[in-house]
């Protein structure tokens, strides 16, 4: 019976990033697990994120009906609060909380303008308040340059203690390499991990959003 069980959850969650990969291409998710509430137990405890830059674009990756040359070099990210059988509530805001985060919405790609809820461009400084105490993680992301860069989905349990903030890392396997990696400075960390969490202090004063896309 246990078997069976897990055997389900896995196509469960199997399809859910599947739809979540389809959905991305054009804007954002949608789906009664998409949806987000206030954290209850917020105590200077974030989710703290930057995505590597993408660097030239992929000669194996034209713009498309749906992507503009911009948007090429943009991620698509989900963050989910986990429960024992599905993803059963999103850790990311709505669309107007992330709008402070750029000093001009007008130069963003457009799949970011459209939706910047799921879309991200690289190299700016992003965080979202999570929950005090032991949470369960879940993560899936990929880049629509089609680069070995940043993309990949991971699960881990996390415990927050107030005034902690999690760091989650979108490895570039070119520049951090297996051999490069100290296990020491992740949480749980299992060879072959694309993302990589880290506990550190939050800032008295979070960094002043101002975010630009470099073109």
């Amino acid at each position: 019976m246990s078997s069976l069980y897990f055997h389900y959850k896995r196509i469960f969650i199997g399809l859910l990033l599947i739809g979540s990969f389809a959905s991305g291409l054009f804007c954002g998710p949608i789906g009664p697990n998409y949806n987000y509430w206030d954290i209850e137990s917020f105590d200077s405890t974030y989710l703290r994120f930057k995505f590597p830059d993408l660097g030239p674009e992929s000669q194996y990756s034209p713009p498309g009906l749906f992507l503009s040359e911009r948007d090429k070099k943009t991620y698509y990210l989900t963050i989910f609060l986990e429960n024992d059988w599905l993803p059963n509530r999103s850790l990311q805001p709505e669309e107007w909380y992330w709008k402070k985060f750029y000093s001009n919405l007008e130069t963003l790609p457009p799949i970011v303008k459209s939706d910047p809820r799921f879309n991200f461009i690289s190299d700016c400084e992003y965080y979202i308040p999570a929950p005090v105490g032991k949470s369960r993680y879940s993560i899936f992301s990929y880049n629509r340059n089609r680069s070995n860069i940043g993309g990949g989905s991971m699960t881990k349990v996390i415990d927050l203690k107030p005034g902690q903030s999690v760091r989650v890392h979108f490895r570039n396997p070119e520049i951090l390499t297996e051999d490069k990696i100290d296990p020491n400075k992740y949480i749980k960390y299992s060879a072959g991990d694309r993302i990589l969490f880290s506990i550190e202090p939050t800032p008295l004063r979070m960094d002043k959003p101002g975010c630009e896309f470099v073109k």
